[in-house]
């Protein structure tokens, strides 16, 4: 069995996890009980490659209200045309890259999970074509860039980040590559997957 379908099949088979439990309690100190998160959908392109699997990423343009200049994965929020979440993210991946995605290429889910913004965003992963072709939308993102799939798992590259909140610990997680630095809720989206799925190579 090739590691591209490895890694399929372990994200298929493993044990859902749950996401640090410090960002729940930050999303709790943040909001009252009675909140209505808004839903909101993205994708995580797997892009099959020569090595393995590389990630499509994109950096937010700076104009955005919310997370102007992040790393993100493409995606957005539940329009009233949207059928599912999974339309939502297939549409807003579309628009925001120009890259297709087909339904019958998404292959699971993560866990929804609430932002500060006030967003209840789903993760849905994918496979695309390799051949895709990128058209950013400068009203959206600024950069379309790809990152191992391997290197994203790695425990060694998700860096930990302590701090207290309110007389609590906290925890949030933070990935360098390259130029960039992948934290957030994307970072929690990603330690989450290697908690699912990361084997260790050695």
């Amino acid at each position: 069995m090739g590691e591209q379908q490895q890694i399929l099949t372990r994200f298929l088979m493993a044990p859902s996890q749950q996401y640090d439990a410090s960002h729940k309690r930050r999303i709790d100190h943040h909001f009252t009980d009675d909140v209505l998160f808004k839903p909101a959908a993205v994708l995580i392109p797997l892009v099959p490659r020569e090595h393995g699997f590389n990630v499509v990423l994109t950096r937010r343009a700076e104009h955005l209200k919310h997370h102007p200049g992040q790393i993100a994965f493409p995606g957005g929020r539940f329009e009233p045309q949207d059928s599912d979440l999974i339309t939502t993210a297939l549409r807003e991946t579309f628009e925001e890259t120009g890259i297709i995605c087909q339904r019958n290429n998404v292959i699971g889910q993560l866990p929804p999970l609430a932002t500060i913004s006030g967003y209840m965003v789903t993760p849905f992963i994918s496979t695309i074509s390799n051949n895709y072709a990128a058209k950013p939308d400068p009203g959206e993102v600024d950069a379309i860039f790809e990152v191992p799939l391997n290197y994203l798992l790695d425990p060694k590259n998700i860096h930990a980040h302590q701090f207290r909140l309110r007389g609590e610990p906290h925890r949030v997680y933070a990935i360098p590559y390259h130029n960039y630095s992948i934290w957030g809720a994307t970072a929690q989206m990603i330690k989450l997957l290697s908690n699912q799925i990361w084997e260790d190579k050695k």
